[in-house]
């Protein structure tokens, strides 16, 4: 944010200066409102792991999430991860600790999980059983379920969260598409966290499904809270609408699977 002077604020520390770089905490002059532009930078960008970016993005993202993805998403963003980078390394972490404790949820096995049933069984049943067994493995799913959920999810969370914040520059402004998918991110991101802590548990026999129970409350309780501190909204407008979200994106993820399976089968069909 430009001042008098043609001197710069840093969006992160608030320190004003000239130059290119802030010279107490070292963010970029330029830091600007996230865009799609950005968000290819962050996927084409190496990962470097190993500093006190994973620390400080870890403990806020289970102390005060919607704080820390506001802040991010405002321009304060040297001291954290973005979402992108960070789910490149919490799914490694799963992958190396559940092969450690030799827990059978590896995400490399999950990968391979997704044979839910021929063709031939949802031409000859196009029964919804099928579609809800196919959808609830793949929301299930460590890999698929967070990072395809979140993907899924941003149309419907800009339908529903419309509630405008103000930007540094003074703007009032919702969310945008980019937004809404980086704090989706960051809430898979915890998704992976919490399975992380809960992988041990697993070892115990029979423990699976009430794991899978604190799990998905775990994660409808931290996306409310997300969403509350994130936009400033109360508990029960923010619980409200994350479940009608949710909601939508179920149907649109039902909708989206129909639509494979049938061009599938016609593909299959064409082929014979």
């Amino acid at each position: 944010m430009k001042t008098e002077e043609k001197r710069t604020q840093c969006l992160n520390c608030g320190n004003t200066f000239k130059g290119q770089f802030c010279p107490h905490c070292g963010q970029k002059a330029n830091t600007k409102r996230l865009q799609s532009v950005e968000l290819f930078k962050n996927v084409v960008s190496p990962f470097v792991g190993g500093d006190s970016k994973v620390v400080n993005t870890c403990r806020d993202l289970f102390v005060r999430p919607g704080i820390m993805v506001r802040n991010y998403l405002m321009g304060k963003r040297a001291r954290y991860y973005n979402p992108l980078q960070m789910f490149v390394y919490v799914i490694t972490t799963y992958a190396i600790v559940s092969y450690v404790l030799g827990v059978s949820t590896s995400i490399f096995d999950e990968m391979a999980e997704l044979d839910l049933g021929s063709l031939d069984e949802f031409k000859d049943s196009a029964s919804i059983g099928f579609l809800i067994r196919y959808v609830n493995t793949l929301h299930d799913n460590k890999l698929y379920g967070t990072f395809f959920f979140a993907f899924l999810s941003v149309f419907p969370y800009h339908v529903f969260f419309r509630t405008k914040i103000q930007r540094p520059d003074g703007a009032m402004l919702p969310l945008n598409y980019t937004e809404q998918f980086y704090t989706q991110m960051f809430h898979s991101c915890l998704q992976m966290m919490i399975s992380i802590i809960l992988l041990p548990v697993c070892l115990i026999e029979g423990a699976e499904g009430i794991l899978s129970y604190i799990y998905q409350i775990a994660a409808l309780v931290y996306v409310v809270i997300i969403y509350k501190q994130l936009l400033g909204i109360g508990w029960m407008k923010s619980t409200l609408l994350n479940i009608l979200a949710i909601m939508l994106t179920v149907v649109l993820l039902f909708v989206l699977v129909v639509v494979v399976l049938v061009a599938a089968m016609l593909i299959e069909e064409a082929m014979k």
